[in-house]
């Protein structure tokens, strides 16, 4: 009998689970794994029912020639071409390759979208395995986090932030990868990992805190310090520097206008509420908006957040010596170092979109210390910390699912962002602007004055209601507000244009033409200003042979424009060249540009 018991026990010992130390993920893991994945995608399963929205996708997508084509030309040109004042050809490329299989269909891009973000998740759990030494729990808890919070559902909803789903994926996997060189020593893992930053990099510019983060990656997995952490790095940090400067030079005049607009101690308050928002808005993602404007002034709020950052961050570096502290902090300021607004980033204090990354840290400092916790002095409150993390998830999971529709139509986003920010002048400017394609102009510029009420020399709303005046027939409204824009920015392309139509609406057009001629000697495929100059000569001037010209060369830069084959043939038989005429009219019809039936009669076309 005391044999038996001897063999019971010696088997029990056997089954005791050990950490895995393995760099390859485990049978046992898909156990803890493929949940995780299966609740991410059902719960951005309601974003294949949005559509696009005109915040950037209309940039990105809808009226992006760089997605028409993938031939050799077309390659060239995603490479070469900053998109929305960035650098991120792979990102374009991904857009393109949808565009190729779905055109403009939106499901396409939302459905990518989705199922990046799985792939993501999926590549957490296996890096945080990998970091926590084996710890399923601790895996599945950040991969659940990652993968459910409300935070993330402007990355993944919002078809224009592909760069953050894209970056990601290949950020996450270059840390992956050099966990693996730091755990066995292969210098191949390292190559992985510099090859897969530099793919990060060409998916957006926010990758070039990777070496930092593989800094911290060291740190936390206890490298005895030698200079070689900052030697092997070398290659990652000059790739770091040539896409810093490249953006920097794409972004300087935005970046000068940003710098005169707000000062230095503006700009420590800004990062400093930022790091204190974000942290806040781990805990309680309620509410949220798609746009989080700047102050007009700075309040007490941002001060107090700038004086408790500044107290945490010391605190942390002169007190703190749990690693996972110290690591989680040290990865979330990293990579949120970047938008925190000391430099300018965007049009907003703080937005959603910038937590994707940076909140990996944090949830892996909470699952290791909770865990941990559990296992030894917090183990008799088991049970009801349990609890409260399972309500808090799901809460997170419930916040997710209503967060994703907002993001349907444009319609629905600014009217959201107005409950949190009524007098946003870019929330009613956007809402006007979805509706001027349906050319519903009292509405529009209903909006548009809205906007101008709340910041009366906002450029975009003074320029979009000054073309609904225009489209509108009110003439003297649309000069108006053209006048004040130009007086606002002289050099603004848009506010010249603007008042190039609105003085040839008013009767003006000897002044109208020689604001087309800036224009076009600043601006020479426009073909838009060539041909209205064009009009002008033809409609007000009846000089027929510089009209004539000037459709001609408006043509051979945009040789699609059925508007523009019309404009040349009624040229044409004001010459009295009929053939011709006849000619471009056809050309005309095959582009779709409709012809007034008397003129078809009087060249003799049916």
């Amino acid at each position: 009998m005391a044999e038996k018991r001897k063999k019971t026990t010696e088997k029990a010992k056997v089954r005791v689970r050990k950490p895995e130390t393995s760099v390859e993920l485990s049978t046992s893991m898909w156990k803890y794994l493929v949940p995780v994945l299966a609740i991410t995608f059902v719960l951005f399963l309601p974003a294949l029912q949005n559509g696009f929205t005109n915040w950037d996708d209309v940039l990105y997508v809808t009226s992006n020639p760089l997605l028409k084509s993938l031939d050799a030309d077309g390659l060239k040109a995603i490479f070469t071409t900053p998109v929305v004042s960035n650098y991120h050809p792979l990102t374009i490329l991904s857009l393109a390759i949808n565009y190729q299989f779905a055109e403009l269909s939106p499901m396409s891009y939302h459905l990518t979208s989705v199922l990046l973000h799985v792939i993501n998740t999926g590549l957490v759990f296996w890096f945080i395995w990998l970091l926590s030494s084996g710890n399923r729990w601790v895996s599945a808890i950040v991969a659940l986090l990652f993968g459910i919070h409300p935070m993330h559902v402007e990355s993944v909803a919002w078809i224009s932030e592909r760069k953050d789903l894209l970056y990601t994926l290949f950020y996450v996997a270059a840390m992956i990868a050099y966990v693996k060189y730091v755990k066995i020593r292969q210098t191949k893992y390292l190559i992985f990992a510099t090859a897969l930053g530099a793919v990060s990099l060409l998916c957006k510019p926010a990758a070039i805190v990777l070496p930092l983060s593989l800094l911290a990656i060291d740190y936390y997995l206890k490298r005895e310090w030698n200079w070689s952490w900052v030697v092997e790095k070398i290659p990652m940090f000059i790739l770091s520097g040539i896409i810093a400067y490249a953006t920097l030079a794409i972004q300087v005049k935005k970046a000068v206008a940003s710098v005169e607009l707000y000062g230095v101690l503006d700009r420590i308050c800004f990062a400093g509420y930022g790091v204190i928002w974000y942290l806040v808005k781990l805990v309680v993602p309620y509410p949220l908006s798609a746009l989080h404007p700047f102050p007009t002034e700075l309040n007490a709020y941002y001060y107090l957040a700038t004086a408790a950052t500044i107290a945490g961050v010391a605190f942390l570096l002169l007190k703190v010596r749990n690693r996972n502290y110290l690591f989680g902090f040290s990865f979330y300021l990293i990579n949120l170092i970047l938008v925190l607004q000391l430099i300018s980033i965007g049009n907003a204090v703080v937005a959603e979109r910038y937590t994707y990354v940076p909140y990996i840290g944090i949830f892996f400092m909470l699952a290791m210390e909770v865990t941990g916790g559990l296992k030894n002095n917090l183990s008799k409150y088991k049970w009801i910390i349990i609890g409260i993390a399972g309500v808090w998830i799901a809460a997170l999971a419930y916040l997710t699912w209503t967060r994703i529709p907002v993001w349907n139509n444009s319609q629905v986003l600014w009217e959201n962002v107005l409950e949190q920010y009524p007098e946003s002048p870019r929330a009613w400017t956007n809402k006007g602007l979805d509706l001027y394609d349906k050319q519903v102009w009292p509405e529009v510029i209903s909006h548009l004055s809205k906007a101008l009420e709340s910041d009366p020399n906002y450029a975009d709303a003074l320029e979009w209601r000054s073309r609904a005046y225009f489209e509108n027939k009110e003439k003297e409204k649309a000069l108006a507000d053209a006048e004040k824009l130009i007086k606002l920015f002289p050099q603004k392309e848009a506010a010249l244009f603007v008042l190039a139509r609105a003085q040839d609406a008013n009767g003006q057009s000897e002044s109208a033409i020689t604001l087309y001629n800036q224009l076009i000697s600043r601006y020479p495929d426009k073909a838009e200003y060539i041909n209205n100059r064009g009009v002008i000569y033809f409609n007000k001037q009846k000089k027929y042979a510089e009209a004539k010209a000037d459709f001609e060369q408006a043509i051979r830069i945009n040789p699609t424009s059925g508007s523009y084959y019309l404009n040349l043939s009624r040229c044409y038989y004001m010459l009295n060249e009929i053939s011709s005429a006849q000619k471009f009219a056809v050309k005309a019809l095959e582009f779709g540009t409709e012809i007034d039936p008397s003129f078809r009669q009087l060249i003799g076309i049916q």
